[in-house]
């Protein structure tokens, strides 16, 4: 068993990968010195976060509460001078929106989104029958690890639903700091009406997500968040595009589609159960969507197990972190690493 010390000379800081808390946060590949093991470390600069200070906090807390192979756990956490440090496992393929914007930008396979949802699946399975709501599931909160696994990440934004040893069946808490996830968020929180919203919101924010990896656009990027609301309220919600949603004069899907790319959504096709799985995890009423647990038998999702590739197989194409090379010895500051997964902008890149 490796043990991970707080001791800041114990880890090399190889090379900056992303930006985090509105660039308070420097997650960089580094090498754990007395094992020689790959790692990630988050250095939070709290002089640049005064007022999220509790949320990170809380975000720590609730991470080693969890222990499961789809949520990114802490290997340990520390001070150093103004900043917190917390060494993280690596996940060599970055998240999966690093992923699609810098090697499928209209979209990844059907079967590499299966594999994704499956894992990120398990991970709500589990946050949920413990009490919590993640409120943040959306791409950048996914990162992939070298051998294939999807792990979920951004759980300062979650709450707990157990309060005074009761289990509340809604909640009526808007999260902190959602301006970032308005996209995300499901009708109910969004609405903040008496019925307030349990963790049916999460499976809501699983479309979406399900939407941005499909389609290479987040849904609603391109319009303003009071119309985004109203469409949301109204019932609408976006689809993986191809050919069926291109019906002659049918404009409705123009705002979730990179223009130049129409002509490859029209000429493909996802089959009818990834359809309807993003279908059922969108509806409007927060009833009509199934628990994490049953959307696990769903017929996209059982495709993972009839698939004769892998989700790596699947990513050939992408470079993972642990082939970057390494910064001469006498140079003290990371390298900002821009050419690894293309020209990646980090200020949006491993958001959690």
């Amino acid at each position: 068993m490796i043990r991970y010390g707080a001791d800041p000379s114990h880890y090399q800081l190889i090379a900056v990968i992303g930006k985090g808390l509105k660039e308070a946060a420097t997650i960089s590949l580094a090498r754990h010195l007395p094992s020689g093991r790959h790692v990630t470390v988050r250095r939070t600069n709290l002089d640049l976060c005064s007022d999220d200070i509790a949320y990170i906090q809380n975000e720590i807390l609730i991470t080693r509460q969890l222990r499961h192979e789809n949520i990114l756990p802490y290997l340990c956490s520390f001070v150093v001078d103004n900043e917190v440090w917390a060494v993280m496992p690596l996940m060599s393929y970055g998240s999966s929106k690093d992923i699609v914007n810098s090697h499928f930008p209209l979209g990844l396979p059907e079967v590499a989104i299966a594999f994704i949802l499956r894992d990120v699946l398990f991970a709500l399975d589990y946050i949920h029958k413990r009490g919590f709501i993640h409120r943040s599931v959306k791409a950048s909160h996914i990162l992939i690890s070298g051998n294939g696994r999807a792990v979920l990440t951004g759980l300062r934004y979650s709450c707990n639903v157990i309060n005074n040893g009761r289990w509340q069946p809604s909640i009526h808490v808007f999260p902190h700091d959602s301006v970032a996830n308005l996209n995300w968020l499901s009708p109910e929180i969004l609405e903040q009406n008496l019925l307030g919203y349990n963790s049916k919101s999460d499976i809501y924010s699983l479309g979406i997500t399900a939407c941005e990896l499909a389609n290479g656009v987040v849904p609603f990027s391109d319009i303003p968040p009071t119309q985004m609301l109203l469409e949301k309220l109204q019932g609408y919600y976006p689809r993986p595009l191809d050919a069926s949603c291109f019906n002659d004069g049918d404009s409705v899907y123009k705002f979730q589609t990179k223009y130049d790319g129409e002509s490859s959504y029209r000429n493909r096709q996802f089959s009818e159960a990834f359809h309807a799985l993003t279908e059922t995890c969108l509806q409007r009423d927060p009833s009509l969507r199934p628990h994490a647990f049953q959307l696990l038998q769903h017929g996209c999702i059982k495709q993972c197990k009839k698939s004769t590739v892998t989700l790596i197989d699947m990513l050939a194409i992408v470079t993972p972190f642990t082939e970057i090379p390494e910064i001469s010895k006498d140079n003290k500051e990371a390298m900002v690493v821009t050419t690894l997964m293309g020209d990646l902008e980090l200020k949006d890149s491993w958001n959690f």
